[in-house]
């Protein structure tokens, strides 16, 4: 009998994934441990505390404090093993948890194997134990490369944005998501509104709706490249205009809308968001639960495809338990190259369809509402949605343009599925915009061909007041959309850049609400952005992800690489740090130096530049409200003094 240790990152798996092994493997003895997810960090010694050999681009790897009971255990365990699995989550930074606990038996002799599997069930667990394999140690390179790379340019940089500003944060992919959010509340605040004519012709008795599409000139009235229509502009179009109204083009398309698509991690967080307006932090919680308890797949993905036993199952399911044979194959999404290591699984999905919302056991309402949310994205992504005819007509009237349009539903695909009190039953499009549903148009009074006149009475012609509007500012769902757009962060980091810019107090989030940018946030995005933009400028930051999967598909060596970063970053923010300017704010206590920026822990602080001169110990801390507050040292009372532990001899 063969003595197996087998190692995973949660300790919520450890029961579930032993059962199964021993249920399936009865020849062999095994013992499942958690770690507890990292059980090291790159050490904060050396040149600018970054741990790292520069050199060589060798990181210092000591041992997280907190995983040192874990760390024992799992030594103690693998004395007695024959075999050792790491089963470490599947992703680069699983993959490099699982090299750092194959680490703690090097030297030993021991077989040591990884698995990995998409889904907490027997099957992909059995699977993966019978097709064990070595460390991909291209996705432990690239994962390491990542590590450093952030340590890099966030330690470095934060060092020039403290002593220049006193914040304390910025980093590789935070701050171009920062940028990304004072760039468009600059454009909102700088927005200036046009008030222009909206010209329509309406007949709701004929569901006639005519909007003015062009002018005299044949270009396209009320846009930002043309031109607006002003109130005089407005009453000579409509005094020119007659009674006649002639068909110049008639058009009738087919479409079908599909608004559910395979979830990757950026979906499952915008429709979250959007739907159940949860945050990303909310979503990531509860959809981890749910995968650790078996009952939908590994929620960090850029996929977003399903198996094909997946399909063919999940084809079964919706013929057997719909009407109107409502089954279609997914729609297949082309994007760019993904992360070799977030691509190589599926979309995030239920285990089982047949484990339903009404059937499913989740005590926790949230969680609940996640898993509703994705069994129905699920069993909709893979159904034909409403479809039917686009028709499109052009009218012209004495040299004027006008479009009317009309959407007549043949089919309602998913949208005739009886409403389940478990679907949120909501629907949105790309634009984020809540789809109608279920719902016919009125069938417009029109011949569908061209060549045709329409008489309408001058009496329908409407003459509105209409204004343009800012752009919407980025909420936390829309964010996340548009790092994915940009090529910008990974599924494993899209929900710490959003903690990271409210913990740094750079951003206010408010629930199903557009992002609030703060001071701070501008403060930091101006400095760094001045002194620092190449180095986080969109296309920069997009260009590492792809290096990094580069490295990942063994293609790049990365040692070049991260030393000419470090080298440029390095000089620029010596630089930056010797020219950091001081205020001209004399100091308080003593008059003779002024304040400069010093570290802290808390809000941002100042100090006496004479510090290491004379001793002035003045400082002073921003309050909540902006403004400064000296900081006195408590004094010792007769309590602090008895409270207090004697010395050790």
């Amino acid at each position: 009998m063969a003595k197996i240790l087998v190692l995973l990152e949660s300790p919520s798996k450890v029961t579930k994934i032993q059962h199964f092994l021993e249920e399936e493997f009865s020849e062999n003895q095994y013992e499942v441990l958690a770690s507890g997810g990292h059980i090291t960090k790159i050490a904060d010694t050396g040149t600018w505390g970054l741990g790292i050999d520069l050199e060589t681009m060798t990181p210092k790897f000591i041992n997280e404090r907190t995983k040192a009971k874990n760390i024992a255990a799992i030594k103690k365990a693998g004395k007695n093993a024959d075999v050792i699995v790491l089963a470490s989550d599947p992703d680069r930074e699983g993959e490099a948890i699982a090299w750092h606990l194959g680490n703690i038996f090097e030297g030993t002799g021991k077989i040591i194997k990884r698995a990995t599997f998409n889904e907490i069930t027997k099957d992909a667990v059995v699977e993966s134990f019978r097709n064990l394999r070595e460390i991909d140690l291209d996705l432990v390179k690239a994962q390491l490369s990542r590590q450093m790379l952030d340590k890099i340019i966030g330690y470095l940089v934060s060092k020039s944005l403290q002593k220049s500003t006193g914040l304390m944060s910025a980093g590789r992919v935070q701050t171009p998501a920062l940028n990304i959010l004072v760039t468009r509340d600059k454009l909102i605040k700088a927005f200036k509104e046009v008030i222009y004519r909206k010209i329509s012709v309406i007949n709701q008795a004929e569901n006639i709706l005519l909007t003015l599409n062009k002018g005299l000139d044949k270009k396209v009235v009320n846009t930002e490249k043309t031109s607006y229509i002003s109130t005089e502009q407005a009453n000579e179009i409509i005094k020119s205009l007659s009674t006649s109204y002639q068909c110049s083009e008639y058009v009738a398309k087919e479409f079908e809308t599909r608004s559910f698509k395979p979830y990757s991690t950026a979906g499952l967080l915008q429709d979250g968001f959007s739907k159940l307006r949860l945050s990303a932090a909310q979503i990531t919680v509860a959809a981890q639960k749910l995968y650790e308890a078996g009952l939908i797949t590994y929620i960090r993905t850029d996929s977003t495809r399903y198996s094909a036993q997946f399909i063919k199952e999940a084809k079964n399911y919706i013929e057997t338990n719909f009407e109107n044979s409502l089954y279609k194959d997914p729609i297949i999404i082309k994007t760019k190259k993904d992360d070799k290591s977030q691509d190589a699984h599926e979309s995030i999905r239920p285990t089982d369809l047949f484990i339903t919302p009404e059937k499913v056991t989740i005590e926790d309402e949230l969680q609940k509402r996640i898993y509703n949310l994705i069994w129905w994205n699920t069993v909709k992504s893979l159904m034909r949605g409403p479809s039917g005819l686009n028709h499109r007509w052009t009218f012209m009237n004495n040299g004027y343009e006008f479009k009317q349009s009309w959407q007549e539903i043949t089919d309602f695909g998913y949208q005739a599925i009886k409403r389940s009190t478990f679907d949120e039953g909501i629907e949105l499009n790309e634009d984020d915009e809540e789809v109608a549903q279920n719902t016919k148009n009125p069938k417009p009074k029109l011949e569908f061909k061209t060549g045709f006149t329409k008489e309408i009475s001058k009496d329908f012609i409407k003459n509105d007041e209409a204004k343009t509007m800012p752009p919407n500012m980025f909420n936390q769902a829309s964010l996340i959309k548009e790092l994915k757009n940009l090529g910008i962060g990974r599924p494993s980091t899209y929900n710490p850049i959003l903690a990271k810019l409210k913990e740094r107090e750079y951003a206010i989030y408010h629930k199903g609400k557009a992002i609030e940018m703060t001071d701070k946030g501008y403060i930091a995005n101006n400095f760094l952005y001045s002194k620092f933009e190449d180095f986080f400028n969109l296309n920069y930051t997009a260009k590492m992800e792809e290096t990094l999967d580069e490295i990942s598909d063994g293609d790049y060596n990365y040692v070049n690489w991260l030393k000419d970063i470090y080298t440029k970053l390095n000089d620029r923010v010596l630089l930056e740090t010797e020219n950091a300017k001081t205020s001209d704010i004399p100091c308080p206590k003593c008059g003779e130096g002024t304040l400069v920026f010093i570290k802290s822990r808390f809000n941002r602080g100042r100090g006496c530049s004479n510090f290491t001169k004379t001793k002035c110990g003045y400082r002073e801390y921003e309050q909540p409200d902006g403004t400064w507050k000296e900081y006195v040292t408590p004094e010792k009372t007769t309590e602090t003094t008895k409270n207090k532990k004697p010395a050790k001899k």
